[in-house]
């Protein structure tokens, strides 16, 4: 469904998403046609296929349809608005050249994020040089905000990085109680960064718990790790209280699957604390297992509100499927774009920057945030629960006994970030890019 009249039947559906896109206003007829200026393209390198093409998949449907909601509320300054797409397979490379294809070629006005922080790491720097706004909402590490050399003026963060995230996860560990814990993470920034800032807060906040596998056995080939037998022997040799993991997308339906065909109560005997999303649950459904320990960054049936239930009526009545997290969290960023730039008057990117870095936006997560200047990171919460049955709701578990964690409470602190731009901070040895919060001075003495 897109268009006026599309938009229209929805709206007398589900009249609460007017809180949503009352930011994108624009002209219209008396009679509901709009009048556009012309179009203006913002831009997208997604995996719609390869290792992460579930999440590919629900960003570009997400971007499409926020597009045709700002369009039916008279585009961006009187300008329409075209989801343009290209797919990149989960590939840096890819990515790089789809970058510079969108840049140079299509002219974007703005760009989403890509889905690893690898391939943000590598298209940063372009959209940079090309002076493009790059809004993130999947790709997180920390360091693409702070490490000096990646710092980027019109990078605008809306999802929870790699600190939140490790934090939430080091919180969420702490609280079963585990004693003995085996890490598993994919080998890349993301991986790296999220793993360090995981283990700093257990150490924190769970200082008896024990990491009982060898650094050096802690990550596992990225992007795609078709088999996992030899980190399911390990896992079942060294008898942990609870497994911490952040693979994803394909990686964590093929460990899921694989360890349940070896010991349909792997994840009875082996608890795990892991990252997730929509996309891996429905991917599993009904196999997908109860009492997992799940943080997740933005679950619509753990943040229900009357803006979130309107975009989930409105995207199953499109897709036909509900949204995951990252459909979440790209709508928000397209609709945080549209606001910024109907503020600004202009497609200027330093125009539009200004009307984003410290100001505060709606979100379909039910509460509004912030952009903070020094890293440009919104502060977006992370969702913590485990998995249970759903009673036939959806086709899939879903968190029970959550906890929507306060972005403010996870957030980096400032001295911190300070510290890291500033490059006082040591670096994980053999790493590149991956600088060590814990390593800063402030941390040290925190």
């Amino acid at each position: 469904m897109s268009g006026v009249v599309g938009f229209h039947r929805w709206m007398a559906a589900a009249g609460a998403a007017l809180m949503v896109l009352a930011a994108c206003g624009g002209n219209s007829s008396s009679s509901g046609a709009v009048t556009f200026k012309g179009t203006k393209n913002i831009g997208l390198s997604i995996a719609l296929t390869g290792q992460s093409a579930l999440y590919g998949h629900a960003i570009s449907q997400s971007m499409k349809l926020a597009a045709d909601d700002i369009n039916a509320k008279g585009g961006i300054n009187s300008y329409k608005i075209n989801a343009d797409i290209l797919d990149d397979a989960t590939q840096v490379a890819n990515a790089v050249n789809n970058i510079k294809s969108l840049i140079l070629q299509d002219n974007v006005v703005a760009m989403l994020g890509n889905v690893t922080s690898a391939q943000c790491q590598a298209t940063s720097p372009i959209a940079k040089q090309n002076k493009t706004i790059f809004i993130a909402a999947t790709c997180n590490s920390y360091q693409l905000t702070t490490e000096p050399d990646l710092i980027n003026p019109y990078y605008i963060s809306v999802v929870p990085n790699t600190f939140m995230e490790g934090t939430a996860a080091g919180q969420l560990a702490a609280k079963t109680g585990a004693q003995k814990i085996f890490i598993v993470s994919p080998k890349y920034l993301f991986g790296i960064s999220e793993t360090n800032a995981f283990v700093a807060e257990l150490k924190k906040v769970a200082p008896n718990a024990t990491i009982i596998n060898s650094p050096s056995t802690w990550y596992v080939p990225f992007p795609t790790n078709p088999r996992w037998d030899s980190t399911i022997n390990a896992i079942q040799a060294s008898k942990p209280d609870l497994v911490y993991s952040n693979i994803f997308a394909a990686d964590e339906v093929n460990f899921i699957t694989q360890a349940l065909q070896v010991d349909p109560s792997f994840f009875q005997k082996y608890p795990m604390t892991t990252l997730a999303s929509v996309d891996e649950l429905n991917a599993l459904g009904a196999k997908y297992p109860l009492g997992m320990h799940l943080y997740q960054r933005a679950p619509f049936f753990a943040l229900s509100n009357p803006a979130m239930n309107a975009f989930v009526t409105h995207y199953h009545s499109v897709y036909g499927e509900y949204p995951s997290d990252w459909a979440v969290m790209d709508y928000d960023a397209m609709m945080m774009y549209a606001k910024a730039a109907n503020a600004a008057g202009s497609f200027d990117p330093d125009k539009v920057r200004a009307q984003i870095v410290g100001h505060s936006f709606d979100s379909l997560r039910g509460y509004k945030f912030t952009i903070r200047s020094g890293d440009q990171q919104a502060n977006v919460g992370e969702t913590v629960g485990t998995t249970g049955d759903s009673g036939g709701k959806y086709p899939f578990p879903i968190l029970v006994n959550s906890t929507n964690l306060k972005g403010d409470d996870i957030l980096m602190p400032a001295v911190i970030m300070q510290q890291l731009q500033a490059g006082q901070c040591e670096k994980t040895p053999g790493t590149a890019n991956t600088t060590d919060f814990s390593a800063c001075p402030a941390w040290k003495t925190s």
